[in-house]
C-alpha cells in the first residue's frame, strides 16, 4: 500500500514539475500585451509536458489506475497554474479517458497512437482550460467583479484560445514521438504496476 502511495506521489510530482517546464518555456516568449492573439499562438508552442505524463502512464499501467492518475497529475498541475483546480482536474479526466479509450484499440507503443493520443490530449486539455476562463470572465463581467478590480481575468477569444490548442497539440504529440520512452519510463511508475498473478 505504501509503494502504492509513493508512486501516486511521484506522479503527482512529475505532473508539477511537466507544468512548470511548460510555464518556464511559455515565460521565455515576453510580450508587452499577454492577452494579444500573436503572444498566445507563440507561447502554445510550449508542449504540454503534463499531458504527456498523463498519457505516458495511462498507456504503461493498468486501465483501472486511469482515474487515480488523471487525479494526481492534476493535483501537480494545479499546484503551478492560475486555473481554477477543479477545472484542471476536470480536464486531466477528459485527457485519461481519451488514452484509456484510444489504448482500446491497441497499445500506446505505437508511434501512430502515441501521436494521437498526445495531440487529443493537449488539445482537449487546452480547449477545456480556455473555455472555462471564458466563463469565468463572463461570470465575473456579469457580477462586476472585474470593475472592482476582483478576479483580474482578461477576455478569452476563443477562437485564438482554438488556434492555441490546435499549436499545442502538434508541439506536445511531436515531442510525444521522440521522448515517449522518457515519459514511459519516468522514477516511480514502476510503483504502480500490477502483478499479473
Amino acid at each position: 500500500r505504501m509503494k502504492r502511495a509513493f508512486g501516486y506521489a511521484a506522479v503527482a510530482v512529475w505532473g508539477a514539475l511537466a507544468q512548470t517546464l511548460q510555464l518556464l518555456l511559455q515565460g521565455l516568449f515576453p510580450a508587452v500585451d499577454v492577452a494579444s492573439p500573436g503572444t498566445v499562438l507563440v507561447r502554445a508552442l510550449a508542449p504540454d509536458f503534463a499531458t504527456l505524463v498523463l498519457v505516458a502512464a495511462v498507456g504503461r499501467l493498468a486501465r483501472r489506475d486511469a482515474l487515480h492518475l488523471a487525479l494526481f497529475v492534476a493535483l501537480g498541475r494545479a499546484s503551478f497554474t492560475a486555473a481554477p483546480p477543479l477545472g484542471v482536474a476536470a480536464g486531466a479526466l477528459v485527457v485519461a479517458v481519451v488514452a484509456d479509450g484510444l489504448r482500446g484499440f491497441a497499445e500506446l507503443d505505437r508511434p501512430v497512437l502515441r501521436f494521437l493520443a498526445a495531440a487529443a490530449g493537449a488539445a482537449l486539455f487546452s480547449l477545456w482550460i480556455g473555455f472555462v476562463e471564458y466563463v469565468r470572465f463572463q461570470e465575473a463581467s456579469a457580477v462586476g467583479v472585474l470593475a472592482a478590480g476582483g478576479l483580474g481575468l482578461g477576455a478569452v477569444d476563443l477562437s485564438v484560445a482554438a488556434g492555441a490548442a490546435g499549436v499545442t497539440a502538434v508541439t506536445t504529440a511531436v515531442i510525444g514521438l521522440v521522448l515517449w520512452r522518457v515519459f514511459a519510463g519516468l522514477p516511480g511508475l514502476v510503483l504502480l504496476e500490477r502483478r499479473a498473478f
